[in-house]
């Protein structure tokens, strides 16, 4: 059985770059299985989903503990504790990053348990759907390819099954221009076969009935929600042109999340603990004073 484990952003396709590999992994005779895992998270939030194939059938259900292959979409999740991204993998695990880092420098910055496979997948989205930050064709494209076992033929299956109902005809040919490039470019790498691995049953567990109020999502601290920093979920982030900003404030009034403030000239300031990046702001600034930066690993809010 192979074990796949994507890791993305709300937003993304991280979902259906699991769909698609499940679907040729289908195509090509084998038994398969693929799911998210996300709450009520918004755009940007982080989200993991898997997929799982086999010649015979699969008994596994629930998360993937254990990868055989690890495709990280957002190489920002690196540094969030809560994505934790790695965890679970070990040196048999097949690491694959959409960075435009190089490879040694994301080695320095991070502790991989295996040697990681880069690439900027993002350029190639950019160049080939004019979307930078949708992976969904691309993410599944290079699974697909580091694996060696799904013909290119029942993956672009695969992409038209899943994107053909949604996409006009033009585009989808620019997802499947995106997959041949995409197939070219990255190289096959041999997996290491695990020990299957023995399901044991367990207990039945008796759930002791409770008061609703202690089993209810109900927060009870007040104005907690400054304290989780949702500007880590940024692919992008805005950066303000003060030289000819005119401190019209629309900026300020459009903002969905209230995360840009006013300093004392009356100039709007962003929060970037907490900017999501949506980029409304951008959107509506009747001047275009306010520039689309691309997120790095390392964000230096000074530039």
């Amino acid at each position: 059985m192979i074990r796949v484990r994507f890791h993305g952003r709300g937003g993304q396709g991280i979902k259906t770059a699991s769909q698609i590999l499940g679907n040729a992994a289908f195509l090509s005779g084998f038994q398969a299985q693929d799911f998210p895992l996300y709450g009520a998270e918004r755009r940007g939030a982080p989200i993991v989903a898997f997929t799982r194939f086999s010649p015979d059938p699969i008994l596994e259900r629930g998360p993937v503990f254990l990868p055989d292959l690890l495709l990280v979409g957002d190489a920002s999740l690196l540094n969030d504790s809560q994505a934790a991204p790695l965890c679970g993998a070990d040196e048999s695990t097949l690491i694959f990053v959409n960075s435009p880092q190089d490879r040694d420098t994301l080695e320095n910055q991070y502790s991989f348990p295996s040697t990681p496979i880069i690439d900027d997948l993002t350029g190639r989205c950019l160049k080939h759907i004019k979307r930078e930050h949708i992976f969904s064709t691309a993410l599944a494209a290079a699974g697909a390819r580091i694996l060696g076992t799904i013909e290119l033929s029942h993956l672009n299956q695969a992409v038209e099954m899943e994107l053909a109902s949604e996409l006009d005809a033009s585009t989808l040919q620019s997802n499947l221009a995106l997959v041949e490039e995409i197939f070219r470019s990255v190289s096959p790498r041999p997996l290491v076969e695990r020990a299957a691995q023995t399901l044991k049953p367990t207990s039945l567990i008796q759930v002791q009935q409770g008061q609703v109020s202690e089993a209810a999502p109900i927060i009870l601290a007040p104005g907690n929600m400054a304290l989780r920093k949702t500007g880590k979920w940024r692919v992008v982030r805005p950066k303000i042109d003060y030289e000819h900003c005119n401190k019209c404030l629309i900026c300020y009034a459009r903002c969905p999340d209230g995360t840009i403030g006013i300093d004392a000239d009356g100039s709007p300031q962003i929060d970037y603990d907490h900017c999501k990046g949506c980029m409304i702001c951008a959107q509506e600034c009747p001047g275009h004073f306010i520039q689309t930066i691309r997120e790095s690993e390392v964000v230096d809010e000074s530039s």
